[in-house]
C-alpha cells in the first residue's frame, strides 16, 4: 500500500512539474512578445544615385523605412535624420526630412571645397537612438574634387635610414609636380586635434613626415599652398600602415565540446581589416591534422572538427600573399553543450551534443525568435549525447533569426544567428526597354511590373537611378543595397565587407556564405536576464514631429518656476502661437511641429502670477556620437588617385551645370587667416535677430561728443529721419519706429532723455528680414539701443521672459533636373556628358503591379546602368538591374 501511494506520489508531482514548466513556458512566451511590442524595431534604407560623387555635384537619394524583420513600412516615426560625415568623422552636412508612411526624398549639394576622401552617409530616426548606432544606415561615398582641388596625391609608408616616414607624393593632373613649398599638417584622434607640425614638399613632389607616438595610426590633414595661393587639403587615413594579416577563430554557439564535432567559423583579413583569401589547417598538440578548409574571396571559411578530450589544437593559416600565421585554439571544454545547424530539403535541422554529465533527462528547449517575436518553440529531453530539432523554412520569415537553446530553468545556454529565406517568398520584377540599345540623346522608355497575376497586392513604392558605368567606380556597388541593408546590415553588428556580394541580381542569395558571414559576426540580440527587470522608458521618443523643449527657471537663480505658462509665437504671423504649461519642475515641451529649416521663433514664458521676471533655455537636441570604427576599413586615402580617370572626366560637364545655372560657379579666394575679432554691436544686445543683426550698426566712438542722443544720431542712419525726437523710416511711414532700450520697450519720444556717454550701440532694422521677428512692433522699422554695462538705464541686457529660438526644421526638398530632347524643346545641354542620366525617386505601381519612366541618353556611349529598389504594402522587397548600350 506504501509503495502504491508512493508511486501515486511521484506521478502527482510529475504532472505538477510538468504544469509548472508549463506556466513557464507561457510566462516566457508573455514576456517576450511584450518585449517585441515595446521595442519594434525600426531600420532604414537609402537608396543613392550613385556611389562616387566630385565635389560640386549633388547626392540624391530615397529612404526607405521599415518595421520588424517584416519590413512594411513604418508609421512609428514621422522623422528621419541624414548626416554626410567627413573623413576625420566630423558631420559637415544635416538633414531632417518628413519621414511619410515610410517613405521620404533629400539632396545635399556638396561644396566645392571639400577634401577628397571616404565619407560616411548615415540615417536614423530618433527611435532607432534606443538601440546601438551600429544599426544605423551607413554607406560610404567615394568624394573627390578637381574643381577647386586638382591635386593627385599617393600615400605610402617608407623607411629611411630605419627610421619610419609618412611619404605623401602630390602631383598635377598632368603629371607634372608643384615646387618646393612648406606644409602644414594636423594630427586628428577621432573629431579632436591633437598635434601640428609642418613639412617640406621637396623637389621630388614627396611631403615626409617622421612618425611617432602622436600620429602612428591616427588622420593626418595636409594644407597645401598651391603657386597661385590657393590652399588645397589631403587627408591620410594612416591606421592601415601598421597592421598585419590576422586570423579569428569562431565555435558554432559560443563553445567547443570534447569528443564532439565542433563546427569552427574562420575569418582570415588583411592589414586594412578586409577579407583576404586563405587556407587554414587545423592539427593537435601532436602535431596530427584535423581537417583543412578554404576560404572564399572575403576571408570566410567554415568546417566541422573532431576534438577530443586532453588535447590542445592550433590553427596554421597560409594566405594567397605568401605570408603566415598560426594561432592557438581554445582548449575544448568537457562539461557542458555545442551546437550544430544544417539546413537540407528545406528544413533546418539543430543538433545538441551533449557531454556525458549533462546527459540527465531534463528538457532542453529551442527557440525560433527575431527580438522577441517568436516564431517556434519546441523540447527535448537530454537522454543522449545527440538530440536533434528539426523546423520547416517556411514557417520562418526571410531575414537574420535566433536560435536560442534554453535548459530546463529556461536560461541560454546556446545562441546562433541563422539566416532564413522562404522559398514561398521570391517576389518578381521586370523592367523592360523599349529598345535593346539606343543612340546619343535618344529617349528611352522603360516599364516596370511586379510581382504575378496570382499576386492580391501589387502596389509597391519604387525608386530608380540611371547612371553611364564608366563614369560611377562600378567596383563600389558591392557595397550595399535594399536587400542588404534591411535583411543583415539592419542586425548584424560590425564591419561587413562587400555586403551586397550575398545577394544575387536574380532575387537569390548566397547561403552558404551567409551563414559562414553570420557565424563571424556579431547580431542584434534580446537580453535574457533583462526579461524579468521591470521595462524602463525608452530614452529616446519616437517622433511624430519637432519637438521644442526647455525648463523655465526664477530670473538669475536655478529654481524651477512650477507651472508657468509658455507660449511659442511663430515670427512670420504673430497670430500663430501655441500655449502649454510647464510641469513642477519648470519643464515644457511642445509637440508635433511641422516647420521648415531657418524659422525663427519667439518663446516667452509667466510665472503663476503673469508675471514674465524668468528666465528661460532650451534643450539643444543632440546628435548621435559617430561610430567611427564601424566602416574603418572603408576610409580610403587618394581617391582623387583612385578614380582620377572618372574624376576628370565629369570636370568638363560642371561648366555646363554653371552655365545652365544647375551649379554655382567656383571662386576660390586665398586662405584669410583671422587673428582676432571685434564685433561692431554689444555682446548683451537685445536684438532678436542676434547681435549685430541689423541694416546698420553704430558704436559709441562712432557717436562722439554731442549734446543728445538725436543730434547724435542725425544725418548717420541710413533711410531714418528725425522729426521732434521721434525717429522715421524715410519710406513714407507715418508713425515712428519702435524703440527698445537694453530689452525694453520704450515710447519713440523717450529717445531724448537717453544720455549718448551710456549708449554702446545703435542698431538700425528697416529691412523685413530683420524687423518681420518683432511683428506689428517693427512694422515701420526699429531703433535699437544697448547701453554700457554698469552705467545703462536698465540692468537687464536681453528682453525678460523672452528668447528667440530656431530650431532644426524640414529640409527643402529640390527635383532633379532632367534634360528634353525634343524639337522646340529648350530644356537640354550643349555638351551632355552627365554622369547620373536620370533620377526617379518617386514611381509606384499601380494595382496591376505596373508603372512606367522615361529619359533622354546623353552624348556619351557606353554601357548605362538602371537600379531600380522598392517595398510593396506587404514588405516585400525588389530589386533589379538592367544594362543597356550607347552607341
Amino acid at each position: 500500500m506504501k509503495q502504491i501511494l508512493y508511486a501515486i506520489t511521484l506521478i502527482l508531482l510529475s504532472l505538477h512539474t510538468g504544469s509548472i514548466l508549463a506556466q513557464d513556458i507561457n510566462l516566457l512566451q508573455s514576456r517576450l512578445q511584450q518585449y517585441a511590442s515595446e521595442n519594434p524595431q525600426e531600420k532604414i534604407h537609402m537608396h543613392t544615385d550613385r556611389n562616387l560623387y566630385s565635389a560640386g555635384e549633388t547626392i540624391w537619394y530615397k529612404t526607405y523605412t521599415v518595421i520588424d524583420i517584416e519590413n512594411r513600412l513604418s508609421t512609428l516615426s514621422n522623422l528621419i535624420h541624414v548626416d554626410l560625415i567627413d573623413p576625420k568623422g566630423t558631420i559637415i552636412a544635416s538633414r531632417m526630412h518628413l519621414n511619410i508612411n515610410g517613405l521620404s526624398l533629400g539632396e545635399i549639394e556638396l561644396t566645392d571645397t571639400l577634401v577628397d576622401g571616404s565619407y560616411r552617409l548615415r540615417a536614423y530616426t530618433n527611435w532607432m537612438r534606443n538601440d546601438s548606432s551600429d544599426y544605423f544606415f551607413e554607406k560610404i561615398l567615394e568624394i573627390g574634387n578637381v574643381r577647386t582641388d586638382e591635386l593627385f596625391s599617393k600615400a605610402t609608408l617608407v623607411t629611411i635610414d630605419g627610421t619610419p616616414y609618412y611619404q605623401i607624393k602630390l602631383e598635377n593632373a598632368d603629371g607634372t609636380l608643384l615646387p618646393k613649398t612648406a606644409v602644414r599638417y594636423e594630427v586628428f584622434d577621432g573629431e579632436g586635434s591633437i598635434d601640428k607640425g609642418r613639412a617640406t614638399l621637396n623637389e621630388d613632389g614627396n611631403i615626409l613626415i617622421k612618425v611617432d607616438n602622436k600620429n602612428r595610426g591616427k588622420g593626418i590633414m595636409l594644407s597645401i599652398r598651391k603657386p597661385d595661393r590657393r590652399t588645397v587639403k589631403k587627408y591620410i587615413n594612416s591606421q592601415s600602415f601598421f597592421s598585419e594579416n590576422d586570423v579569428q577563430a569562431f565555435p558554432e554557439g559560443g563553445y567547443y565540446l570534447a569528443n564532439e564535432l565542433n563546427k569552427i567559423a574562420f575569418k582570415t583579413t588583411d592589414p586594412r581589416g578586409r577579407g583576404i583569401p586563405a587556407t587554414i589547417t587545423v592539427f593537435t598538440n601532436a602535431d596530427d591534422t584535423v581537417g583543412k578548409v578554404a576560404t572564399n574571396d572575403l576571408g570566410l571559411a567554415a568546417g566541422s572538427f573532431f576534438l577530443i578530450d586532453n588535447s590542445s589544437y592550433r590553427a596554421e593559416v597560409k594566405f594567397n600573399d605568401g605570408t603566415a600565421k598560426t594561432i592557438d585554439l581554445p582548449q575544448p571544454q568537457k562539461s557542458g553543450y555545442a551546437m550544430v545547424v544544417g539546413t537540407n530539403f528545406n528544413k533546418i535541422y539543430t543538433q545538441v551534443n551533449i557531454s556525458e554529465d549533462k546527459i540527465d533527462s531534463k528538457d532542453l528547449y529551442i527557440v525560433f525568435q527575431h527580438l522577441g517575436n517568436v516564431y517556434y518553440i519546441a523540447k527535448q529531453a537530454a537522454k543522449k549525447k545527440n538530440i536533434t530539432f528539426i523546423k520547416e523554412q517556411k514557417d520562418l520569415p526571410t531575414g537574420v533569426i535566433t536560435i536560442s537553446i534554453l535548459d530546463h530553468n529556461l536560461q541560454p545556454i546556446l545562441e546562433r544567428a541563422y539566416f532564413n529565406k522562404r522559398t514561398s517568398e521570391v517576389p518578381t520584377v521586370d523592367l523592360n526597354l523599349d529598345n535593346k540599345s539606343y543612340g546619343s540623346r535618344d529617349k528611352v522608355l522603360s516599364e516596370i511590373i511586379i510581382g504575378s497575376e496570382a499576386d492580391s497586392m501589387r502596389v509597391a513604392s519604387l525608386s530608380a537611378s540611371v547612371v553611364n558605368l564608366s563614369k560611377v567606380g562600378a567596383e563600389l556597388e558591392d557595397q550595399s543595397n535594399i536587400l542588404s541593408s534591411l535583411l543583415l546590415q539592419s542586425d548584424v553588428k560590425g564591419y561587413i565587407e562587400r555586403p551586397a556580394y550575398y545577394f544575387n541580381s536574380d532575387g537569390t542569395f548566397k547561403l552558404e556564405d551567409l551563414d559562414m558571414l553570420l557565424l563571424t559576426q556579431g547580431w542584434r540580440k534580446i537580453n535574457w536576464a533583462k526579461l524579468d527587470s521591470p521595462n524602463k522608458k525608452p530614452e529616446f521618443h519616437a517622433e511624430k514631429g519637432i519637438r521644442v523643449e526647455g525648463y523655465v527657471k526664477r530670473m538669475g537663480r536655478k529654481a524651477a518656476v512650477p507651472n508657468a505658462k509658455v507660449q511659442l509665437i511663430s515670427t512670420h504671423n504673430f497670430m500663430d502661437y501655441i500655449d502649454t504649461t510647464a510641469n513642477e519642475d519648470g519643464y515644457f515641451q511642445i509637440d508635433d511641429l511641422i516647420f521648415p529649416d531657418s524659422v525663427k521663433f519667439i518663446l516667452s514664458a509667466r510665472n503663476q502670477k503673469d508675471k514674465k521676471y524668468v528666465d528661460i533655455s532650451l534643450i539643444e537636441t543632440s546628435e548621435p556620437q559617430i561610430n567611427i570604427r564601424r566602416n574603418q576599413p572603408l576610409i580610403n586615402n587618394d581617391i582623387n588617385t583612385v578614380f582620377k580617370d572618372q574624376f576628370l572626366a565629369t570636370k568638363a560637364f560642371y561648366n555646363e551645370l554653371e552655365n545652365k545655372g544647375l551649379m554655382d560657379k567656383t571662386i576660390q579666394i586665398e586662405e584669410v587667416v583671422v587673428r582676432a575679432t571685434r564685433p561692431k554691436a554689444a555682446e548683451h544686445s537685445s536684438n532678436l535677430n542676434g547681435p549685430g543683426n541689423a541694416d546698420q550698426v553704430i558704436t559709441a566712438e562712432e557717436l562722439g561728443p554731442c549734446p543728445n542722443l538725436e543730434s547724435c544720431l542725425g544725418g548717420r542712419l541710413l533711410g531714418v529721419v528725425f522729426r521732434n525726437g521721434q525717429a522715421y523710416m524715410t519710406r513714407g511711414n507715418t508713425e515712428p519706429m519702435q524703440l527698445i532700450v537694453d530689452g525694453m520697450y520704450m515710447e519713440a519720444d523717450m529717445l531724448s532723455m537717453i544720455n549718448p556717454f551710456d549708449v554702446e550701440t545703435v542698431e538700425v532694422l528697416r529691412n523685413v528680414n530683420y524687423t518681420s521677428i518683432y511683428g506689428f512692433n517693427g512694422a515701420n522699422g526699429v531703433l535699437i539701443i544697448t547701453t554700457k554695462r554698469g552705467g545703462g538705464l536698465v540692468a537687464n541686457s536681453k528682453p525678460i521672459g523672452m528668447i528667440v529660438a530656431q530650431p532644426k526644421g524640414l529640409s527643402m526638398i529640390k527635383e532633379f533636373y532632367k534634360p528634353v530632347y525634343e524639337p522646340d524643346s529648350t530644356s537640354g545641354f550643349q555638351r551632355d556628358l552627365r554622369t547620373t542620366i536620370h533620377w526617379a525617386p518617386k514611381l509606384v505601381t499601380d494595382e496591376s503591379g505596373k508603372a512606367q519612366f522615361d529619359f533622354y541618353t546623353s552624348d556619351e556611349p557606353g554601357t548605362y546602368r538602371i537600379t531600380l529598389e522598392g517595398i510593396d504594402l506587404m514588405g516585400r522587397i525588389y530589386r533589379k538591374q538592367v544594362d543597356f548600350e550607347v552607341k
